[in-house]
């Protein structure tokens, strides 16, 4: 055997040869300790440690901290706690992961977020609910305002569900920065309505349980209904839109902290402005485009001499309804043909309209920048008689300063689904100004003084004009005094930057920021934009055009003769009009009222138009297209699917005579509805009538025969009086005159069935028959429910349209009932003998068939005609303030504050040093 090796010196040796290796292991190992070592703090327990740790970022409650997961010295456990960066503002809900010691001390955290961002709720203290849930209530004002569930486990699969892959690992991006991780948190709010005085909250088994104003209120985690005192809350569930692709990079990377909104803003001037810049040179040197060509190509309209006729007699302006309105004034010197012309939206398979009325929409283009031959504005014209105008804030944006979520999508109701007939783009993103938001009567941002806006109002009435001064003496924003501000018959408004126009001035304001520019620049820069405006007839239409600036905005405004215009979102991906038809493929669950899906179309065009199945409304179909087929937004169709950011949309209003009757072997005009000889106030007309079965007399001693007289009565035109309030009083509190009576001894408190009305929303008041009344609704009148076969001689129901219908036989042998149901109507109520429907002619009145009648005018039920316009000016008697006014006030942050720097609205003056001059 030889001599035994020397182990010690065989390991010298070989520590030697691997001390280049061993170096860089341990100068990782240090980088890595050193890496994740971010500082110390030990206040005796791990509550105390993180608020110590965390003193310099945000203000921790120590006693709220509620901690997760496993702790380990190489580990990071989860938190979540109530905090605040200011100590005079409301607490926040926070969430963090912090590596603690076995005695309870700090080593460092990450993912420090703010999960709630409310500016004006109080977030109280986190408590577990069970192994994988937390909850929480807000406070509002000094009442409870909401409670919020958390699932610790993250989002869950639902709320990606049919996503592509790219939009979910764009999803966690934006989670990681948000939430400090990227599976985010499942989150159920549920709003306490109304909010509770009191409140007290436990845990049973895993499940909350809330006692709000002595109503318990019993949530599981693990479902969105509540398993008790449903009827006490409104469940929010956690909603999400599909995000774009380069506009998700541009808002990801403006939000990364080194980055920030400034250089993004620089960035895309520049891109814009060299884009401009090759546009130009190619038609300098190509030659211009032929307009008219393109045009018709865009808003796919044919040029044959005959649709062009037919377009012409349709743009003729009908001097009862006003409407069309004279053609827009070219700005150019050198007009296409049929360059401001209204082009009619009429038999169009792609867009819902009403039957037997005026188009509701025209379109027409316009050219405004001479020097830019490229550059159109497409214009949507709209009646607001015909359209209701609505406001839907996105699912993220803007973010609410209390915590309401929004569904982010068209309503799914049948009635509002079997109405809706176009959406479009709403204004800039709330970091960008944050402007005032409300929708479906919630504030989701308070409103901005002198801001550019336009309002709905609970009646249906739509306002545009520049918002309220400040109260006298006040000098400050605050949130609180900018609410209170609100009409209590406002419930939806959307404001953006101030006034294109008003009146006949661009830019009475004197703004020079128009964005997409870094602060300070005054030079314009040519994007994508759109518009919103009031014309001076009292229509609405929205503006869209490529490659212009809000000048060119402003200049289209004013030759549609605007009053008031407010400028909404740009850039190509942000904006975008489209028109929609919803229908069912089976047709109308009441099959005697023709709503058969539409005709199908003869062309499609795949840039142009679409037809999909309605998301989250099961049998639904939607079809539709694109104002101009050049529109390049995020995604199409956008505003008939859920939405992550806030847009507009319109639903046609049902207008008299409306949809005639489907009878076989009728005789001619049976089934026909007319408004003719009728009274009414103004146009939409407030009734109209048809008959069935004989055809009425024409002369004195001419036998009358078995016939039954159908009135529609619009209650939005016609109002009954108990439901008209002070709103059609005149300025002297005086009652207008009625233009109908049902006279007779109809009882309007007691009976086995009522006709009731439920204020809506938005547009005034729904009516239904039935036994069961709706707990806020107000009854009309009260009576004995119709049955096929009743004897009965009058009776008053609800068709599908929402119209009153009133029925009354001529003489025995008619079924009223079978009459009204071929009228649409399911459910009606017997009127007395002595109840019959009396109209105004002159100084007497009339019945349906045209026959003197007498009524006490003082006992009957009188329909009285509302007259008012709807549109208006909002707020008239604001006026145009210098700078120095409306800058610091609008740009006073309440939610999406930035890091200290020059204001956003800085002017230029003073980006030179100099001074406003406050003209």
């Amino acid at each position: 055997m030889g001599p035994r090796p020397d182990r010690p010196a065989l390991l010298r040796a070989q520590l030697r040869r691997r001390r280049r290796v061993l170096a860089v292991a341990g100068a990782v190992l240090l980088a890595g300790v050193l890496w994740r070592w971010d500082g110390y703090a030990d206040a005796g327990d791990a509550e105390a440690s993180l608020a110590a740790f965390l003193h310099d970022q945000v203000e921790v409650d120590a006693e709220s901290v509620l901690w997760w997961g496993e702790t380990g010295a190489l580990t990071y456990r989860p938190a979540l706690f109530r905090g605040r960066v200011d100590p005079s503002q409301p607490h926040d809900l926070y969430f963090v992961r912090a590596r603690l010691t076995d005695d309870g001390g700090v080593l460092g955290v990450r993912g420090l977020s703010n999960l709630t961002r409310t500016s004006s709720a109080d977030e109280q203290a986190p408590r577990r609910l069970g192994p994988h849930h937390a909850a929480y209530a807000t406070r509002v004002r000094g009442a409870w305002g909401a409670l919020t569930v958390l699932d610790l486990r993250g989002e869950p699969e639902a709320v990606t569900e049919g996503w592509p892959s790219r939009a979910r690992a764009q999803n966690a991006v934006t989670n990681l920065q948000e939430t400090g991780r990227p599976e985010g948190f499942g989150r159920r709010r549920y709003a306490l309505r109304p909010p509770a005085e009191s409140l007290e909250l436990d845990d049973e088994e895993g499940r909350l349980v809330a006692v709000a104003d002595g109503a318990r209120v019993v949530i599981d985690p693990g479902a969105l209904s509540p398993v008790e005192g449903a009827e006490r809350v409104e469940a929010q569930a956690q909603e999400k839109g599909v995000p774009g692709t380069i506009t998700w990079v541009v808002d990801t990377v403006r939000n990364l902290s080194f980055v920030g909104p400034e250089p993004i803003a620089w960035l895309e001037s520049r891109v814009f402005a060299v884009k401009d810049w090759v546009q130009r040179q190619y038609y300098a040197i190509a030659g211009a485009p032929d307009t008219e060509q393109e045009v018709a190509e865009e808003l796919g309209v044919e040029l044959t001499e005959e649709e062009t006729r037919r377009r012409a007699e349709l743009a003729v302006t009908d001097p009862e309804l006003g409407w069309p309105p004279a053609p827009a004034e070219p700005f150019v010197r050198s007009p296409a043909r049929g360059e401001g012309e209204w082009i009619p939206v009429v038999d169009d398979p792609w867009v819902r309209e009403n039957p037997n009325a005026p188009p509701a929409f025209f379109t027409t283009f316009l050219q405004v920048d001479p020097e830019r031959p490229f550059t159109r504005v497409y214009v949507a014209l709209w009646d607001p008689r015909q359209a209701q105008l609505r406001i839907m804030s996105g699912t993220r944006e803007p973010e609410s300063a209390t915590g309401e979520t929004a569904p982010g999508m068209v309503p799914r109701d049948p009635e509002t689904l079997g109405r809706v007939v176009a959406g479009f783009n709403g204004g800039f993103q709330s970091l960008h100004g944050e402007f005032g938001m409300m929708s479906e009567g919630r504030v989701y941002l308070p409103p901005k003084p002198w801001a550019a806006t336009v309002a709905v109002m609970r009646d249906g009435r739509v306002g545009m004009g520049s918002w309220l001064d400040p109260p006298e003496g006040v000098r400050h924003y605050t949130e609180r005094w900018a609410v209170d501000q609100i009409p209590e018959d406002m419930v939806e408004f959307r404001q953006n930057l101030t006034s294109v126009v008003e009146g006949d001035a661009w830019n009475p304001w004197r703004r020079w920021y128009w964005g997409a520019a870094p602060q300070g620049d005054e030079e314009q820069v040519y994007i994508d934009r759109s518009g919103l405006c009031l014309t001076e007839e009292g229509f609405l239409a929205y503006f869209w055009g490529k490659s212009m600036g809000a000048e060119e905005l402003g200049r289209a405004m004013l030759a549609v003769r605007c009053v008031r215009g407010l400028h909404l979102d740009m850039n190509q991906r942000h904006t975008g009009f489209e028109f929609y038809h919803a229908f069912r493929p089976d047709g109308a669950e009441t099959p005697t009222v023709r709503d058969d899906p539409p005709p199908e179309p003869e062309t499609r065009r795949q840039a142009m138009h679409f037809e999909i199945g309605v998301p989250y409304a099961r049998g639904w179909r939607v079809r539709g297209r694109k104002l101009a087929r050049n529109m390049t937004p995020m995604r199409f169709p956008r505003y008939i699917r859920r939405d992550p950011r806030d847009f507009f949309y319109l639903t046609l209003k049902p207008v008299l005579p409306g949809r005639h009757l489907v009878v076989e072997d009728g005789a001619e005009g049976e089934g026909v509805f007319d408004t003719h000889g009728l009274p009414h106030a103004g146009w939409p007309h407030a009734f109209a009538r048809t008959w069935l079965g004989a055809p009425p007399s024409e002369g004195e001693g001419e036998p009358e025969g078995e016939r039954t007289w159908l009135v529609r009565i619009d209650p939005t035109r016609a109002v009954p009086a108990p439901l008209a309030g002070e709103a059609l009083a005149s300025d002297e509190g005086e009652a207008p005159a009625p233009l109908a009576y049902l006279g007779g001894s109809a009882d309007r408190v007691r009976g086995a069935v009522s006709l009731w009305a439920e204020r809506r929303l938005v547009g005034g008041w729904r009516f239904g028959v039935g036994a069961e009344v709706p707990e806020e609704a107000q009854v009309v009148l009260a009576g004995d429910a119709l049955a096929r076969g009743s004897d009965a001689g009058a009776a008053i129901g609800v068709d599908d349209d929402g119209f009153l219908v009133y029925a009354e036989r001529s003489a025995p042998g008619r079924d009223l009932a079978a009459d009204l149901a071929l009228a649409g109507v399911r459910a009606a109520l017997v009127l007395p003998d002595d109840a019959r429907l009396a109209f105004r002619a002159g100084e007497t009145l009339a019945g349906p068939d045209e026959y003197e009648r007498e009524v006490d005018e003082a006992t009957a039920l009188a329909f009285l005609p509302d007259t008012r316009p709807p549109t208006e000016v909002l707020f008239p008697d604001v006026e145009p303030r210098p700078y120095m006014y409306w800058g610091p006030m609008q740009d006073t942050r309440v939610r999406y504050f930035r890091d200290e720097g020059p204001r956003r609205f800085t002017s230029p003056d003073e980006v030179e040093g100099g001074e406003d001059e406050g003209e």
